[in-house]
């Protein structure tokens, strides 16, 4: 499992959705296991099964609602044995 933090900003030329619609957007793609966000600092961290592509398929499903992707930090998770 891979967690995302993706960093936003919202173009002020833009009538983009809400923040929070992002998370039942990104809960549609089949990799996302989990989409939380956070307004106040313009934040969508996300849960997925994956590699590069599908990070980069997140990140494309933000910029087509409209938001900028400013910067992401991933953070792989691995089981403990």
């Amino acid at each position: 499992m891979t967690d995302v933090h993706i960093y936003v900003n919202k173009p002020p030329e833009k009538d983009v959705p809400a923040l929070e619609e992002l998370e039942d957007v990104l809960k549609r793609l089949d990799c996302v296991s989990e989409a939380k966000v956070d307004p106040s600092g313009s934040v969508v961290a996300v849960s997925f099964e994956g590699g590069r592509d599908e990070r980069e398929e997140i990140e494309r499903v933000v910029e087509e609602s409209g938001y900028e992707v400013s910067r992401s930090s991933v953070r792989s998770t691995f089981p403990r044995e």
